[in-house]
């Protein structure tokens, strides 16, 4: 008996009901949050997902560095596939209907997924969670970003600078509302993408705005939180605007963070016993300086981790509503984790929350580090050992890719082959901006993330 062909049947709906496409973008999320792309005319994507016979990627781009080499210690040797998931297809806006876009997971030659695949490893452990526990997860983001104008410089060089410095929080601004057409045309395009934004409003730092997503299973809510950002930045440039992500362009100002809400929930059950849940939180407390290697991806990512711009402080802890812990606590079973910026890729960042966590569940450890009822910095020693607050975050990318490295469990759940390529790509990477001026290095990650 022929086995049904599920993802071409996906194919044939789609493209039933956008007839215009010409081009599909497979789509893979790169180590360094960089999509990577791979673009087929419509028939020849037709042709794979009949055959099976998917496009391939060498090995090495998990270890290239900014300029396209590969990094110290990584093999230029081995091939993977773009397997894509037609759950996640869309139309690309701007495109007139004639680019769709899909994610794919990354596999070998048998369709099973690779080590590196931070997508497939996310889906395993979420199934995880739900097969050992019955609790399923829900995961909704904050888009967080500053609209930038690119200012040409007379040495060639370009300069971004934030769009209005007359804003602040929940406000609009006579300035703001200059630039209120915009963000409507941004909401508009992000509802013809599929993404029905909660909603939107003012940040703390000047021209820095808050799209908030509405919750989804873990993978689907990172595929449409990629599909917003390049939404976003898409409608921005439209209107000689750049939105970026930069976790830090003002050291005056509070940052740009990717803050992700978690709950932990039970078909027909409204209110979950805090024993249920609280051991997956306990365990992201309990592993937190080696999630932080994921989180905070790069030296300018550790600006934002300091106390006092309600970006989660300096201690692994958590708080109920306290916007200076890294774990906010917004229910019984809701936490939002505040640390992660945008330069970090999501499905790698998530991953190791839910290793954290499934470890917690299965060990059945306490929630400790808490409540902390201000800036855990800001409490007396004697307050903080009564909380059990006791571990200072890393303050750099190379000590939280030690605390990684040292954090056995987690490298398990996440394969050591993954840790390994992640570690050698960021120490490159970091190696390669060294070389570069403070004021030229944040220009160019403005203009990619």
């Amino acid at each position: 008996m022929k086995t049904p062909n599920v993802k071409l049947d996906q194919w044939h709906k789609f493209l039933a009901a956008n007839a215009k496409v010409e081009f599909v973008w497979l789509q893979v999320l790169s180590y360094s949050s960089r999509p990577y792309v791979r673009i087929v005319p419509t028939t020849k994507f037709t042709e794979i997902l009949q055959s099976r016979k998917y496009v391939s990627v060498p090995t090495a781009a998990f270890s290239f560095d900014p300029e396209d080499h590969l990094v110290k210690g990584s093999s230029p040797c081995g091939t993977f596939y773009l397997c894509p998931d037609l759950d996640s297809i869309y139309c690309q806006p701007g495109s007139e209907g004639t680019r769709a876009v899909v994610q794919c997971n990354c596999v070998d030659e048998s369709d099973t997924p690779i080590d590196e695949c931070a997508r497939s490893r996310l889906q395993t452990l979420d199934d995880l969670v739900q097969r050992e526990t019955g609790l399923t997860a829900l995961v909704g983001f904050e888009v967080e970003l500053v609209l930038m104008k690119a200012e040409s410089q007379p040495d060639g060089t370009v300069q971004y600078r934030p769009l209005s410095d007359v804003h602040n929080w929940s406000c609009i601004t006579l300035e703001d509302t200059k630039i209120l057409g915009v963000l409507e045309s941004i909401s508009r395009a992000l509802a013809q993408a599929g993404v029905q934004i909660e909603q939107f409003h003012a940040e703390c730092a000047p021209a820095q705005w808050e799209f908030v997503l509405p919750p989804a299973p873990p993978v689907q809510s990172i595929d449409m939180l990629l599909r917003a950002r390049e939404t976003i930045r898409t409608v921005a440039f439209s209107h000689g605007l750049h939105a970026t992500l930069y976790p830090r362009p003002s050291p005056d100002h509070a940052g740009t963070g990717a803050h992700v809400h978690i709950s932990l929930n039970s078909p027909g059950e409204e209110r979950l016993a805090a024993s249920r849940v609280e051991p997956f939180f306990a365990g992201l407390v309990e592993h937190m300086p080696a999630i932080l290697a994921f989180a905070l991806p790069m030296e300018p990512s550790y600006h934002r981790l300091k106390a006092g711009i309600w970006s989660g402080g300096e201690y692994a802890c958590w708080g109920w509503e306290n916007k200076e812990t890294p774990l906010r606590r917004v229910k019984g079973n809701r936490f939002e984790f505040k640390l992660m910026d945008g330069l970090a890729n999501p499905f790698l960042t998530l991953a190791a929350i839910f290793a954290a966590g499934l470890e917690g569940l299965r060990s059945g450890i306490r929630l400790e580090g808490g409540p902390c009822p201000q800036a855990a910095a800001d409490l007396s020693n004697d307050e903080r050992r009564k909380l059990r607050v006791h571990v200072l975050l890393p303050r750099t990318l190379d000590e939280s890719l030690r605390e990684l490295e040292r954090d056995a469990s987690l490298c398990s759940a996440l394969s050591k082959q993954a840790v390994a390529t992640y570690g050698g790509l960021k120490r490159g990477e970091a190696e390669w901006f060294r070389r570069m001026e403070p004021e030229k290095q944040m220009a160019w990650l403005i203009s990619r993330y």
